[in-house]
């Protein structure tokens, strides 16, 4: 892949691109309602060089669970793969109106059919820099169109806020953290990376490394 993703703008719109292309052909296949997975995407400076995807039965465990094992996946990325960023795309609500809906659990607004919150695709990326650990957050809004069509609304932004947005910021807190972590320099002997492999398919993601 080329090297044209020099900043974390350019990571988000690449990952912004591909979640809205995921979804829309997820819809067309499965219909109304079905949720993106969990993906992760591992960057080296400004190359992307690996993704991951929550195994959907993996996605139906409790929050804590999945975030538990998001932070093993993501501790790994770190210390194996030397990534200095991770973008990570969900599903979830977000408001339009933040203060008409400040405090109020937004799941429960949205079902109550609230025009303040939609569903949307929500990116979160984490960076490190030296000692600088850089957070930045972006929601795209949508709504269901006859046929099996989405309609995108105007993307929110919310660069360096996530723990101020986010009601539950554990996911965006977890990125950091993984970061933070040393680097393994020395290359895996051949038996060590199946190994480890195999530990992040039992761990419930597939993995794909790019060249």
């Amino acid at each position: 892949m080329e090297s044209t993703y020099d900043n974390s703008f350019s990571k988000i719109a690449l990952t912004i691109t591909s979640a809205q292309l995921a979804k829309k052909m997820s819809v067309k296949e499965f219909g109304v309602g079905e949720d993106l997975t969990f993906n992760f995407m591992g960057w080296d400076d400004d190359k992307l060089v690996v993704i991951c995807q929550m195994k959907k039965p993996i996605m139906a465990l409790e929050h804590a669970d999945r975030l538990t094992r998001s932070g093993h996946l993501c501790i790994a990325l770190r210390r194996y793969w030397g990534v200095t960023d991770i973008t990570m795309i969900a599903e979830g609500f977000c408001s339009l109106d933040s203060k008409k809906t400040k405090g109020l659990d937004l799941a429960k607004v949205y079902a109550q059919n609230g025009s303040e919150v939609q569903e949307c695709i929500t990116v979160a990326h984490a960076s490190v820099r030296g000692d600088k650990m850089l957070s930045d957050l972006v929601a795209i809004p949508y709504r269901y169109l006859p046929d099996n069509e989405i309609e995108w609304g105007e993307i929110q932004t919310y660069p360096g806020g996530a723990d101020k947005i986010l009601r539950n910021s554990s996911f965006p807190k977890m990125l950091r953290k993984s970061l933070s972590e040393p680097v393994y320099e020395d290359e895996l002997p051949e038996e060590a990376y199946n190994e480890l492999m195999e530990a992040i398919n039992n761990n419930g993601f597939y993995i794909q490394e790019l060249p």
